[in-house]
């Protein structure tokens, strides 16, 4: 009874329980239902395959029976004594009797006549040799003449004919097969012989057929083209009438539908429903139709269903209790809420929602928070305006405006002690900036301000807020344990702040403590005092504590740039390539830097930079070759660092790759110079005039150096060279016939025959005419 009162007062519960029950149930059921439905129409296709499949084979087995009956029909046409009987008008008694006992030999020699009958054009007579035919009066010769000279109706030749001979009461016993001299449908001026066909014969093998294939499930049908129904149970003539009526009008609906020429229809019949599959015999003009019961035939499926029914009801049971189970699971965070709420709720408030379900209690609720919430926040956002407006703007106020304010919105700053302002600013704060996004921005800014006015309220009234984004300003009052030592524990405090902020969050921050105040107006300047105190983590490094103390040397300095010696020695240095004096000049000008002003260090450091740019530049206008080095990165590197330290090493780092980047000079512009001789040479050498004087002329420099450099790189004289590249040339000129040794010596910038023979019989070892003489040989 506990368990179900339980459920019962859980609105809520019995909602998420009954939706999933629900649900699975539905789940379920339509699987159940979708599985025998698929089922139902898998078998009936492969049931329609199955039956198209006999009717296929049936019609196979009719076409060759009606093979085997043409065959037969053929040769008796062919007997000249009954072509006798069949054409003559007066035929001898002997030749009569002849033509009597052919009949009889032919039907003793073929099992499935029944009998055999001529009719005689002529004398319009008709010839039977059955016992019945001749001894019964003549009734069943009148039969035969009325069925055959009919003129109400057509019949086919050479195809089975149903019809009743022997029975009156319409039961089909026979098939009759006419053979005439054409293949037109029969008329009474022709003479035929007519053979009747056993119907046990044709309709035997249908309902063998029918037991090997389909085990008896239903009963095979021919419908003629008059539109009558014979069945294969031959003892039943033919379908009642309304049966045959009603499978009539689904075969005809059916093939109009469709228009196929075989298919499968269900339907009523006899008042139960069956399936009928049909097949059309286009060549007898009979359909063939399988009538089966489809109760019979929906047997396993009936089974099927019925056991999946059964399955998917112990599934059902035991989704109810998955989903009890399920139900419960879910709603125990929600029970766990409600138990908390209930916690903090009037007795008067919880009779007041016991009708309602859960989600509506834990709904006022939280609409009952969230007014308290911006009631506070509304609140809080008015504080966080004044205190910033007390740290920007103080001196608009008077000291008793300030203490109406801080004692109606409940601020927690001393009335009557003194203060101090703590300023912590985000070290490396464009890197911060830059790899933050905005909603992390929010979240660590909320956080350090929680951070530092929890720990540092612990022991000093104190009030924290946010500015401008990258700092956290502290307004803190004494303390009444401040006796002798004033603020004495805000250091450590401080301290703290910074390393819970590294620790959570990774962010390193730099302090600033101003002097202490005792008078509200004079807040502002505390803030700009302790502000720019912040600003020394440039020469105390990242995450320093500063009070003016500390820096007394800075604000009491005189000297605020760099001697114009230092400056200048740097420049020398730099032009020369001599690292080790840059680096004292540049320790020498930080070690200065450091003991000025906030303002003048960034001054001096950039200042700095100029020169090192300057100096670069210098260089490289002297120089064939570039010095590796961004010049605008110099300009640059008092933004990007963050304490002195770092902008000397960057410094440092950039003189060092210029005074490396000046050691190849020399080297460069030799190489230069020796590329440049050889270009002019290889270019300019069919000039008579082209020297050694020349070629200095041209690159600027004396004869006597490019000559002592290209031989001391090279091992050979300029000259030397000069003539090797001529003779080259020569060399090939020589073996075109185009040009005489006058023209090839004015083409190579020789003007002395006699020279130029000496010169290229001592090079290739015979004169110019030699040589072309062995090249035309050859």
């Amino acid at each position: 009874m506990k368990i179900f009162e339980f459920y019962r007062s859980k609105k809520y519960l019995q909602r998420v329980m009954f939706s999933i029950m629900i649900s699975m149930v539905i789940v379920l059921t339509a699987l159940s239902v979708t599985n025998t439905y698929i089922l139902e129409r898998s078998v009936k296709n492969i049931q329609e395959e199955s039956n198209l499949k006999v009717l296929s084979q049936i019609q196979y087995n009719l076409s060759y029976m009606n093979e085997i009956i043409t065959h037969l029909s053929n040769f008796v046409y062919r007997d000249n004594l009954l072509i006798s009987l069949m054409f003559n008008d007066g035929l001898p008694k002997m030749d009569m009797i002849r033509s009597y006992r052919q009949m009889t030999n032919i039907l003793e020699s073929s099992s499935f006549l029944h009998s055999m009958v001529v009719y005689n054009h002529s004398q319009s007579e008709l010839y039977g040799t059955t016992s019945t035919f001749l001894l019964d009066g003549g009734i069943m010769k009148a039969k035969i003449r009325n069925w055959l000279l009919d003129t109400s109706h057509t019949l086919p030749t050479s195809r089975l004919i149903p019809m009743s001979l022997e029975t009156e009461n319409g039961q089909i016993d026979t098939f009759a097969f006419i053979v005439t001299d054409s293949l037109k449908p029969f008329a009474s001026s022709q003479s035929a012989i007519i053979l009747f066909i056993k119907s046990d014969w044709v309709f035997d093998s249908l309902k063998k057929m029918n037991i090997v294939s389909s085990r008896e499930q239903g009963q095979i049908y021919i419908k003629a083209q008059d539109g009558r129904l014979y069945s294969s149970n031959h003892n039943e003539a033919s379908s009642p009438g309304e049966n045959q009526t009603q499978i009539g009008q689904l075969l005809s609906r059916d093939m109009e539908n469709s228009r196929q020429s075989s298919g499968f229809v269900i339907g009523d019949i006899g008042g139960s429903k069956s399936m009928v599959t049909y097949l059309d015999d286009s060549i007898r003009g009979w359909t063939i139709l399988y009538v089966q019961s489809y109760g019979k035939l929906m047997e396993e499926v009936t089974s099927t269903r019925v056991k999946s029914l059964v399955i998917a009801g112990i599934f059902l049971l035991l989704s109810i209790g998955l989903s009890i189970w399920l139900s419960y699971k879910l709603y125990h965070p929600i029970e766990n809420m409600l138990q908390r709420i209930h916690l903090h709720t009037t007795g008067g408030r919880q009779s007041k929602h016991r009708s309602r379900d859960e989600l509506h209690l834990m709904s006022d609720q939280y609409l009952r928070l969230s007014e308290k919430l911006q009631e506070i926040s509304s609140e809080q956002i008015v504080s966080k305006y004044y205190i910033r407006k007390f740290l920007t703007d103080s001196q608009m106020f008077s000291h008793n405006d300030m203490q109406h304010l801080i004692e109606k919105h409940e601020l927690n700053i001393s009335l009557k002690d003194e203060l101090l302002v703590c300023v912590l600013r985000i070290d490396r704060y464009a890197a911060y900036d830059r790899n933050t996004k905005g909603e992390s921005k929010k979240l660590y800014s909320f956080a350090m301000v929680n951070i530092a006015q929890e720990i540092m309220s612990g022991v000093y009234p104190c009030e924290a807020v946010e500015v401008r984004g990258d700092q956290v300003v502290l307004i803190v009052s004494r303390s009444e344990s401040d006796i002798e030592a004033i603020f004495e524990r805000v250091t450590p405090l401080l301290r703290d702040i910074q390393q819970t902020v590294k620790q959570y969050y990774n962010l390193s921050l730099s302090c600033g403590i101003s002097e202490v105040i005792s008078q509200f107006p004079f807040i502002s300047a505390a803030y700009n005092q302790a502000l720019q105190l912040s600003s020394y983590s440039i020469v105390k490094g990242s995450g320093s504590i500063i009070t003016s103390g500390d820096i007394r040397e800075n604000l009491a300095g005189t000297q605020r740039s760099l001697p114009d010696t230092i400056e200048k020695k740097l420049s020398e240095a730099l032009k020369k390539g001599q690292m080790t004096a840059v680096g004292n000049e540049l320790e020498k000008a930080f070690s200065l830097i450091a003991a000025f002003p906030y303002d003048d260090m960034l001054r001096a450091v950039s200042n700095l930079g100029w020169i090192i740019k300057n100096a670069t530049t210098d260089i490289m206008n002297n120089r064939v070759a570039a010095i590796n080095v961004d010049m605008d990165y110099i300009q640059q590197i008092p933004q990007e660092s963050e304490t002195l330290e770092e902008m000397y090493i960057s410094l440092l780092s950039i003189c060092a790759k210029i005074c490396e980047g000046q050691k190849p000079s020399n080297m460069e512009r030799n190489e230069m110079v020796l590329e440049t001789i050889k270009e002019l040479i290889e270019q300019k050498y069919a000039d008579i005039n082209l020297s050694q004087q020349s070629i200095a002329s041209t690159v600027k420099l004396t004869s006597a150096y490019i000559g002592k450099l290209f031989k001391d790189s090279f091992k050979i004289s300029i000259t030397e060279y000069m003539n090797d590249v001529r003779l080259r040339h020569a060399q090939i000129l020589l073996q075109n016939d185009s040009f005489t040794i006058a023209e090839v010596m004015e083409k190579c910038g020789y003007a002395n025959q006699s020279y130029f023979f000496r010169l290229f019989k001592g090079k290739f070892g015979s004169t110019p005419k030699e040589y072309r003489m062995k090249k035309s040989i050859s």
